[in-house]
């Protein structure tokens, strides 16, 4: 058996994994601390302790899970001089970990689904423990289920039911409910946050280091320096707690009207995205892949008729080969440098539309109703990501580049781009779009 030894920031989290008063932890905030190896390390120690137990490790998608955790989990036992046969069986078939005590560890797959939403496949789980890896990942309402379901022979041995979470910083639920009352200074138990850097791991080689240094400036400050708030700068257009906010704020009112924008595949990109709304709810974000331009439209087509979208109520944004698909389908088009409306200051319709969202979500008005926490993170980050351009010169209102903003987020902000479309149709009968509504008169 190899000798296990902890550093001092999993040392912290291992006292609080097994005190009886925290029930709910946190721990990581960057790559290369050790929280993998420590959730691990932990359900591993509760399964050869007490003997019946069960247990569960899971990830959003199982396969990722069974490549990367679970290789994890296998280190960790060998670390601990266990072997498979004879201190345990792994069933690939079943996902199931069982040791010669009977204690279990269950490989569960924590993806949302749209035909579970409210995660009835964790109902009739009974545990023991549960250790969620990347928790960053998984929506909002897993954590509370497997709280729920924490109660298997807690006590016959007098434990408490915990629930351990890894993640690297996200513009999540996490940031909400961990990492603000945290550096608030108000998070008491039963939750608790350790952060962790990769600095304070000792066991990671140099090269592993250098090669954080060398990422990107948005996931360096993110993965290298745990920073939270890598996205969110004083010209940022959008804030966190707004987005944040906005996730399910609403309910769809069946009377409000629908609405259709689509964000076309152009110049070698591979992902076209539709959305669909309710009023200012949206309700559904479709991902199609290397996909023509007749391939999308016959989807596009689909969708209109599902969810019933007058051609009035679509609006496609224009680039590149997005006005055949418009065209096809007989909807709008969004031409994104095309003049502001209403002679408006600013630059371009399209930054028109950013600051109109902007100030929607700020007034609590928009509401992201997407069980996908994956498009609910991705969309967070890219609307963190527009920034305002200029904005100690005395010009038009814009916002940076496509091209700015890709570098920043080592993708093309297509979530972004098709929630702002959607303003187009708040826009063109009002002629306010809040502290940015200046008539631009040209005086020669």
């Amino acid at each position: 058996m190899a000798e296990i030894n902890l550093t001092p920031k999993q040392s912290d989290c291992w006292e609080l994994l097994f005190d009886n008063i925290h029930t709910e932890i946190l721990y990581g905030g960057s790559a290369g601390s050790g929280k993998s190896y420590l959730g691990c390390l932990w359900i591993a120690t509760l399964c050869l302790k007490y003997p019946g137990i069960r247990c569960l490790i899971g990830r959003t998608v199982l396969a990722q899970l069974k490549t990367t955790t679970l290789n994890t989990l296998f280190e960790t036992f060998n670390k601990m001089g266990l072997k498979g046969g004879n201190h345990f069986n792994y069933n690939a078939h079943s996902n199931i970990i069982t040791f010669k005590n009977k204690s279990e560890i269950i490989l569960k797959d924590l993806q949302a689904q749209p035909s579970d939403p409210n995660f009835d496949s964790l109902a009739g789980l009974e545990l023991t423990a549960a250790f969620v890896d990347e928790a960053s990942q998984v929506v909002a309402l897993v954590p509370t289920i497997l709280k729920s379901r924490l109660r298997f022979k807690l006590d016959e041995y007098g434990l408490t039911p915990k629930l351990f979470m890894s993640c690297n910083p996200g513009q999540n639920f996490l940031k909400k409910e961990f990492y603000i009352p945290y550096v608030q200074r108000v998070l008491t138990a039963p939750k608790a946050f350790i952060p962790a850097l990769p600095t304070d791991n000792p066991n990671l080689p140099d090269s592993y280091i250098e090669l954080l240094r060398a990422l990107p400036l948005i996931q360096r400050r993110r993965l290298l320096e745990g920073d939270w708030n890598y996205m969110e700068d004083d010209d940022a257009l959008f804030n966190f707690d707004s987005i944040s906010n906005s996730v399910f704020h609403m309910a769809p009112n069946p009377n409000n009207r629908r609405f259709m924008t689509i964000d076309v595949a152009r110049f070698g990109a591979d992902r076209s995205v539709v959305m669909i709304w309710n009023g200012l709810v949206l309700i559904e974000c479709k991902i199609f892949r290397k996909l023509d331009t007749t391939q999308l439209t016959q989807e596009i087509e689909e969708l209109i008729d599902i969810y019933q979208v007058h051609r009035n109520s679509v609006i496609v944004d224009s680039d590149g080969v997005g006005g055949g698909v418009a065209d096809q389908i007989k909807g709008l088009n969004f031409v994104n440098n095309s003049k502001a409306l209403f002679a408006q200051n600013f630059s371009n319709l399209k930054s028109q539309c950013y600051v109109k969202l902007s100030e929607l979500f700020k007034e609590g008005k928009m509401s992201i109703n997407l069980i996908d926490n994956t498009l609910v993170d991705e969309l967070t980050q890219e609307l963190l990501a527009v920034k305002l351009k200029d904005i100690d010169k005395d010009n038009r209102v814009g916002i940076q580049s496509k091209d700015e903003m890709k570098k920043m987020l080592g993708r093309s902000p297509d979530l972004g781009d098709c929630v702002a479309m959607r303003m187009y149709f708040e826009l063109k009968n009002v002629k306010s779009t809040g502290r940015y509504a200046i008539q631009f008169t040209n005086y020669g």
